[in-house]
């Protein structure tokens, strides 16, 4: 199934899903209008009510732990930024020190170079 066909199938889903939410409110308003009339609904309508507040429930606990789990993420987050830039800047200091490494090694190729050439110069002297 191509990523399009699976949206689309997504997409009408969800429509149908609404679609369901829509006609069980519409039922639930047109029950509640009906008990008045038939007394024998009253329990249907109380179990209807004891099932709605429990889905409630549920739902407001789905909220609250969402936004426990963002503010968790948001901390990581901002470690993450910390660590970062303590990253960066570990980085900088390695790109000094590594300048500071060929400088060094650049100065010692020329004190050996130096030495050499002397050593040589000195021997050419000699002969």
């Amino acid at each position: 199934m191509d990523l399009a066909t699976r949206d689309h199938k997504i997409i009408q889903l969800k429509a149908e899903l609404e679609n369901r939410k829509k006609l069980l409110c519409m039922k639930r308003r047109q029950l509640k209008t009906n008990v008045r009339e038939n007394h024998f609904l009253k329990d249907v309508v109380d179990d209807y009510d004891t099932y709605n507040k429990h889905i409630i429930s549920q739902k407001e606990k789905q909220v609250v732990f969402l936004q426990m789990l963002n503010q968790y993420i948001d901390n990581i987050n901002q470690d993450l930024s910390l660590t970062n830039n303590q990253l960066q800047n570990s980085k900088h200091d390695q790109r000094e020190i590594l300048k500071e490494i060929t400088y060094l090694k650049n100065e010692l190729d020329d004190l050996v170079k130096t030495t050499d050439e002397d050593i040589n110069s000195n021997s050419i002297i000699d002969e």
